[in-house]
């Protein structure tokens, strides 16, 4: 039998109202809304280790009104994660979580439903091919050995990989996306450092809320969101006038650079071009997503590496011999990275219509959620789930597919993943050519925000490498 087939799920009352899900009680008014403010991955995952596949977690009254008796229904099987992420027009995306993202960011081709997302994805995807960011390979191997370098003088001493990922980041970001010769001006990289923070800890406060509020009443919690949005707004204008400028003065500077060809894409069927106010909005994005996902992805796969010392000689050794391949131990050990830490630790949807999720009835306006975090620790497709072992993703590969969703799946996939990808692995093999990793702390801590972002800094300790012929 393979391992889809090895499902668990309870089937209560009759199929056709939503109480035949299974899930915990709750506190009688708030059900398990205040659990899942505070510890949503903790509870989520107590869930599932008690109820099964499906779970419901009310977040209302037990009884009364059914407008007072939400439900979010939390799902872990790959199957129905493969419901979920393909079948876009059942399972949308009008949820708080985006309806915020949509307030704070802007209409994005993260933000869109429907045909406006599908008309922006046509405009955008050829702009993020394996094959056109292929072109930056020299830019980032470039940028990988200003890293190595600034660390020639730190040998044996602890460094704070978060940050140092950080600003490695936001000068690939400057250059492939700005064309910014030397990466990000320091004044916006010290906004984004100060903001981004504030960015989820706005975003989550507002998805949470019991009653949200609409943007226009004067409440302090919307003062807030509104001037931090007012901020990220100015920081980008920023940007792109310094760009403009440059490019008035020293002629056509951003050859290449993907800004310039997203203010060039066209429809392939219709011509239809962004608007200037698209091009800032998706630039907004590409700031904010461009650089926080490539650094705390490195930044857990470093800890993990300098944790794990002989999984770490092993992709050293891959490290130091021909690059890429379908085998390739260094992009391994970051998806094995993101196995465990998630960029997208958590999904949401709502159904359009009514429907069935693993044999229970799912009425329409139900919020859905996918919990990567916890389908990326099922026992069921992953032995052993909590040790970091890269080999899980080198050679022949039989769990499902929607086993392992770092980045989502289906036509919503991460548009940015091969760059950020290639980033991870050409900045990884660099540093494990030339420095042994010993993580400073036992764990990292993590924030589960917009993404997984690490709450401090993270020290890890670097110890020079021997000649690679020297490596056993």
């Amino acid at each position: 039998m393979s391992a889809t087939a090895h499902r668990v799920h309870e089937t209560g009352a009759p199929l056709g109202t939503p109480d035949s899900i299974p899930g915990p009680d709750g506190h009688p008014l708030l059900g398990m809304a205040r659990a899942l403010r505070t510890d949503l991955l903790g509870t989520l995952q107590e869930g599932f280790a008690q109820h099964g596949d499906v779970v419901a977690h009310r977040v209302g009254l037990a009884r009364g009104p059914r407008r007072l008796r939400g439900v979010i229904v939390a799902v872990r099987h790959p199957d129905d994660a493969r419901r979920v992420l393909l079948e876009t027009d059942l399972f949308v995306r009008r949820t708080p979580a985006y309806d915020v993202m949509r307030e704070m960011l802007g209409e994005t081709i993260v933000t869109m439903e429907g045909a406006p997302w599908r008309r922006r994805k046509r405009i955008l995807q050829p702009l993020f091919t394996r094959h056109n960011v292929a072109q930056y390979a020299d830019l980032l191997e470039v940028e990988a050995e200003r890293v190595v370098a600034s660390w020639q003088p730190l040998d044996d001493q602890p460094v704070d990989v978060a940050q140092t990922m950080e600003q490695y980041a936001l000068r690939v970001l400057g250059q492939t996306i700005f064309a910014e010769e030397h990466g990000i001006d320091a004044d916006t990289a010290a906004a984004l450092e100060r903001l981004v923070p504030h960015l989820g800890s706005q975003v989550v406060a507002r998805v949470t809320q019991v009653l949200r509020l609409p943007l226009r009443w004067p409440t302090p919690r919307n003062r807030d969101f509104l001037a931090l949005r007012a901020e990220l707004r100015a920081t980008i204008e920023r940007v792109l006038a310094r760009r403009g400028a440059e490019d008035r003065v020293g002629g056509d500077t951003s050859a290449g650079d993907l800004l310039s060809r997203l203010g060039e894409a066209r429809h392939p069927d219709e011509g239809a071009t962004l608007t200037q106010q698209g091009v800032r909005d998706e630039a907004l994005l590409f700031l904010l997503a461009g650089h926080t996902t490539t650094a705390d992805v490195l930044t857990s796969t470093l800890h993990l590496l300098g944790r794990n010392p002989e999984v770490q000689e092993q992709v050293a050794v891959a490290a130091s011999e021909a690059t890429g391949g379908h085998d390739d131990l260094v992009a391994a050990a970051i998806q094995e990275s993101m196995r465990l830490h998630p960029p997208s630790y958590v999904i949401s949807r709502r159904t359009a219509s009514d429907t069935t999720l693993g044999g229970h009835a799912v009425p329409a306006g139900t919020l859905v959620l996918l919990v990567p975090w916890v389908t990326h620790r099922d026992p069921r497709f992953w032995p052993d789930p909590e040790r970091f072992d890269p080999l899980r993703f080198v050679g022949e590969q039989r769990r499902p597919p929607f086993a392992y969703m770092p980045f989502g799946g289906g036509g919503r996939i991460c548009i940015g993943r091969h760059l950020a990808m290639q980033e991870t692995t050409v900045l990884l093999r660099a540093l494990l050519r030339r420095y042994r990793l010993e993580a400073v702390e036992a764990t990292l801590p993590l924030s589960a925000v917009i993404s997984m972002r690490p709450t401090g800094p993270v020290l890890v300790r670097l110890r020079p490498r021997a000649p690679v012929g020297a490596i056993a």
